[in-house]
């Protein structure tokens, strides 16, 4: 069985890098992104199983727009946003576009 392709997208580097060796041990296939420009070019061109999203970015936009382009190019992808400072707004709208969970 492949393993499962996970986005992994965040703006600190030490977070991509960390999480990224983390991930791959438990056998992911991990692409990383670390803005959302980057995330949505990819989740234009390939298809995703998980997406592990930070929720606030510097710059346009933030996790949730990922997630929203996450849900519409891949629908049955698993969408996890996390966030050391959770915004309950934003969680809540988070909920509403269909994240799975929000960390």
């Amino acid at each position: 069985m492949a393993p499962a392709r996970l986005l992994l997208v965040d703006d600190d580097d030490s977070v991509l890098t960390g999480l990224g060796v983390v991930l791959e041990a438990y056998e992911f296939d991990v692409t990383t992104a670390s803005n959302v420009a980057e995330a949505l070019k990819y989740i234009a061109a390939e298809h995703f199983d998980v997406l592990l999203s930070d929720l606030h970015m510097p710059g346009a936009g933030d996790g949730l727009i990922v997630a929203g382009a996450m849900r519409h190019a891949n629908p049955s992808a698993v969408t996890l946003i996390f966030s050391a400072n959770p915004d309950m707004a934003k969680a809540t709208a988070a909920v509403l576009r269909q994240v799975d969970q929000v960390l």
